[in-house]
């Protein structure tokens, strides 16, 4: 035990966590900052995200049929108040506009139209025009919900499971993609800087040994033979404790938000864009998301470890991390973090996706740790 504490202090060195704290800040505003201090990014995002809202207050986590009704009523009510504010203007009265009907439909190559139209969205930025349209949109999509779903399937194992999601009124849930966009906006980069920070913090665990040569010292004793497993324990502590912390971060910025009222709504919303093979909420889908970066984290850690071995110096350790890390983050994470479970993949591609990753790396480090016991000094 005191060696791996001992391996986690020289890992956690001062230097390394001011630099670790730079390279997130660095990231932090780069790439993650906008869809924090942006949410809902601008008009109609806010007017969705309020509506939403309303929705989940009114109808709860499904809006069934008698539900949807009352949700036309207030359409209504939204309407005659665009008429009502409408009517109070002189301008529309003069360009023949009377109510929110004909104002929908106006010619905006007229320039008079179209100044009233701009005048209304753009300067005085009245709420009610800018919600109208996407009341009218969500009702016609409930209403066309089975047509517009099915049309989503590209096979006959997508077809029964978007069959099985209408048979139980799954697609009837409050949630959009206003909020499933956002979450997927930031959960990549946010994962992007915790592999960054992991592989930063474990490459130099064996290579300064390497640089030092203290690894030759430590393959003429037996104990000095056991500090590479130590090492391993030592980097999948230090890379749990890495990500822990940073996901602390993130979720308490991510709480500004304010999406906590759709925690317990399934992601298979007829008004969100993904459909998924689980009938998953979206803190389930979120906690899926941290159960995959965690996946990750230690298999990157592995291969951090695993190239740290092979390397005597900076250049080469990073000239073979490179390759890794672009491919990781370009692709790995667009097919293994962005829309998990999404019926695009096949049902199993995920979970087969993980295990694969989690053997190479485990088999690849067994391999070097057997290796290691074994070389001689001369070697």
């Amino acid at each position: 035990m005191r060696i791996i504490i001992n391996e986690l202090k020289k890992i956690f060195n001062i230097k390394f966590i001011i630099l670790l704290v730079l390279i997130n800040i660095i990231m932090y505003f780069l790439f993650i900052e906008f869809e924090i201090t942006n949410f809902p990014n601008g008009r109609p995002a806010l007017d969705i995200y309020n509506m939403l809202v309303e929705m989940e207050d009114s109808y709860g986590e499904f809006m069934d049929g008698e539900e949807f009704d009352d949700f036309k009523v207030k359409y209504e009510e939204v309407k005659r108040e665009a008429d009502k504010y409408i009517q109070s203007r002189e301008d529309f009265k003069r360009a023949g506009i009377n109510n929110y009907d004909e104002f929908a439909s106006i010619d905006i190559t007229n320039k008079e139209l179209d100044r009233l139209h701009d005048d209304v969205f753009f300067e005085k930025e009245i709420d009610v025009f800018w919600e109208l349209p996407w009341r009218e949109e969500y009702i016609r999509v409930y209403e066309n919900r089975k047509e517009i779903m099915m049309e989503k399937s590209s096979n006959e194992k997508q077809e029964t499971r978007i069959k099985d999601i209408l048979e139980n009124d799954i697609e009837t849930s409050v949630f959009s993609d206003v909020i499933f966009f956002n979450y997927n906006n930031l959960i990549k980069p946010v994962v992007t800087t915790i592999l960054l920070s992991v592989m930063f913090m474990i490459t130099p665990i064996y290579l300064i040994d390497n640089k030092n040569r203290i690894n030759y010292l430590q393959y003429t004793s037996k104990i000095g033979r056991k500090i590479f497993k130590k090492k391993i324990i030592a980097g999948l502590l230090a890379s749990f404790i890495v990500v822990t912390i940073q996901f602390i971060c993130f979720f308490s910025l991510y709480a500004t938000n304010n999406t906590f009222m759709f925690l317990n709504s399934n992601i298979n919303s007829i008004y969100n864009t993904i459909i998924s093979w689980y009938d998953l909420t979206f803190i389930q889908y979120i906690s899926l998301s941290i159960i995959g970066t965690y996946i990750l984290a230690f298999v990157f850690t592995l291969t951090s470890m695993l190239v740290s071995t092979m390397g005597q110096n900076y250049i080469t350790v990073i000239g073979i991390q490179l390759p890794i890390a672009l491919f990781t983050f370009m692709v790995l994470l667009k097919h293994l973090i962005y829309y998990m479970t999404s019926i695009r993949y096949p049902k199993y591609f995920l979970g087969l996706s993980y295990i694969i990753l989690i053997l190479i790396s485990t088999i690849y480090m067994i391999i070097r740790w057997r290796r290691e016991k074994k070389i001689d000094i001369v070697y």
